[in-house]
């Protein structure tokens, strides 16, 4: 007893993610990753600091917005902002947002699969290929 009973999250790597994880990306970029990481095992996605949103939420001005949105669907993608390079109030306060994001699928609140880092706005959902390894 007195055990903490809350699940545990589970974050798995795609290939070419695990790759430029361990290759290419800078020591503040890792940080920021390894932050996300560690609260995802430690709590799911719930109360990460920047903004989590299902990549299916597409401004009405894309050119393309219905093939993005049966993209994230069909794939589960989803993103979160990771504070990279920095944390910024969103516009109306009520969560953090950052230049980049880092894309992933999510199967639940306490499995996901990283996929990609990438600019948020215009934001491009991962590729095929990323999302199949």
């Amino acid at each position: 007893m007195g055990e903490n009973s809350k699940p545990k999250g589970f974050v798995d790597f795609g290939e070419t993610f695990r790759f430029r994880y361990n290759n290419r990306y800078s020591e503040n970029t890792l940080d920021r990753i390894d932050d996300f990481i560690d609260h995802v095992e430690e709590n799911g996605l719930y109360g990460w600091v920047g903004k989590v949103g299902n990549s299916r939420n597409v401004p009405e001005n894309y050119d393309d917005r219905e093939a993005i949105i049966e993209k994230a669907e069909k794939h589960f993608l989803w993103h979160a902002h990771l504070g990279d390079p920095e944390f910024k109030d969103s516009r109306y306060g009520n969560y953090k947002v950052s230049d980049w994001v880092i894309h992933f699928q999510k199967f639940s609140n306490y499995h996901i699969k990283l996929l990609d880092l990438g600019y948020h706005n215009p934001m491009e959902l991962p590729d095929e290929d990323l999302i199949n390894e």
